[in-house]
């Protein structure tokens, strides 16, 4: 398959930014930053199920806070489904959790994103992280958030701003537009930033979308919120596929971390205030970019989620343009890295897309077909040779220095990369999973993992 350069060509990256990112000059406008924000990078993190399971203590935390800092979040967006009259637990996890981010002082922040019944106790969770250390602030007042605001009901979202504007918070809300979940265009853009009048920003949460819808919803966004002097919170999304047990099994195809990718460049090129990562830990929805303990699989909180595999590539992977985009210009590599992606079974692509059997698994429901390929992203100081080996197969590809993306198609067995420069070996890794032929145990998730320095 042919390769794709991420950042300069193949992935409608416009002229100048592309020679921005070859010369190194600052994306940056003049304006940002003007209101003292500053680019900030979260992750969306579901209270209701923490890694370190339904009795996570501070230790837990502090171990979660410490996996994101380390990688360049500033701070996690806590979605609560509930709170103290509903479901008084989510209460105490988030106050256990704000004790647990002042063990970094003031380098971890924290606000609440409000979901479902938690909206109905807005007074009480602003009350609630009034005044505590971790809580991220802005212009003196605390930061807010939500998760579809009001539902369905704009009369309630609009009443639920005002009222979060009379308790003083800073409030950043997603609320459903009149497109709901479908691409964002001009007209809508101009919907969003009119119902944001009492708000001071706007989430976009995406992540049910292909990447390219996802992208230009939030360049047509960005322009919109920055004329109405609204702040702009965009996502960025690893890979989203529901449970086959649960209601909501489909899938959006991210061809390995090239999506995720095309992502943040569309958050770095609209120059939006801050990103977002949805999520870091929705089990649920294949969304999650956190460790999970294991470099292969391993069961997390309940045991409904099925044994998961390690997504922590897209973590890693992601760090380059989280630099990027707190810089304002991309980052000089340091190092040759590559990660790899793919799903642990060939299928048979036609049958993806129709959400029909394939071995002895149902696919998700699906526009596009799901890949039956290896995906792998290479981060090059100079330019050298990527061979993947399957079996009796093998590829080579010739890749530039900078970022480039490589994708073959899926054989049965171990997948090997090596990564050499004028003959000799700079990095190689032995896929820790094999890809099979008919054990669907990994539910049609990705697999990632990352290269080993020779």
């Amino acid at each position: 398959m042919k390769r794709r350069t991420l950042l300069l060509v193949g992935m409608g990256i416009p002229t100048a930014l592309a020679a921005t990112r070859a010369s190194g000059v600052s994306t940056m406008s003049a304006d940002a930053g003007a209101s003292g924000i500053g680019k900030r990078v979260f992750a969306h993190y579901m209270v209701a199920w923490p890694r370190g399971g339904p009795n996570a203590g501070i230790d837990d935390y502090v171990m979660e806070f410490r996996n994101a800092h380390q990688r360049g979040i500033d701070g996690f967006a806590l979605n609560c489904g509930g709170w103290n009259r509903s479901e008084p637990l989510y209460r105490t996890r988030v106050l256990t959790m704000y004790r647990a981010a002042e063990q970094f002082g003031n380098n971890f922040k924290l606000f609440v994103s409000a979901d479902g019944k938690a909206q109905d106790e807005l007074e009480d969770i602003v009350h609630s992280i009034t005044g505590l250390q971790a809580q991220l602030m802005v212009d003196g007042k605390p930061v807010v958030s939500s998760y579809a605001l009001g539902g369905n009901d704009a009369a309630r979202c609009e009443a639920l701003i005002a009222q979060a504007e009379s308790l003083g918070a800073y409030f950043v809300p997603h609320f459903m537009p009149s497109s709901k979940e479908a691409e964002i265009g001009d007209v809508v853009a101009s919907e969003v930033a009119s119902r944001c009048r009492a708000a001071q920003g706007y989430f976009y949460f995406g992540a049910a979308g292909t990447s390219s819808s996802l992208a230009r919803s939030i360049e047509h966004l960005a322009p919109a919120l920055k004329s109405a002097r609204k702040l702009f919170m965009a996502p960025v999304t690893p890979y989203y596929c529901g449970l086959a047990s649960g209601t909501n099994y489909r899938a959006f195809e991210t061809d390995g971390f090239s999506g995720m990718a095309t992502e943040w460049i569309a958050a770095i090129h609209a120059n939006v205030d801050w990103v977002q990562i949805v999520t870091w830990n929705d089990w649920a929805e294949s969304t999650y970019v956190a460790p999970i303990g294991s470099n292969t699989r391993a069961e997390v909180y309940n045991p409904r989620f099925g044994a998961l595999l390690s997504h922590t590539a897209y973590l890693d992977a992601s760090r380059y343009f989280i630099d990027w985009f707190k810089r304002g210009a991309a980052p000089p590599i340091t190092h040759d890295k590559f990660y790899y992606f793919y799903r642990l079974h060939p299928v048979d692509v036609g049958a993806m897309a129709t959400a029909a059997s394939v071995g002895y698994a149902t696919a998700p429901r699906s526009r596009i077909p799901l890949t039956a390929l290896i995906h792998v992203t290479v981060f090059l100081t100079e330019a050298a040779t990527l061979i993947i080996a399957q079996g009796g197969v093998q590829t080579t590809r010739e890749l530039p220095p900078g970022v480039s993306e490589v994708a073959v198609r899926s054989i049965p067995g171990a997948p090997r990369f090596t990564l050499t420069r004028h003959g000799k070996k700079i990095a190689e890794k032995t896929g820790e999973e094999p890809i099979r032929t008919n054990d669907f145990s990994g539910a049609f998730n990705y697999f990632t993992g990352a290269s080993t320095s020779v």
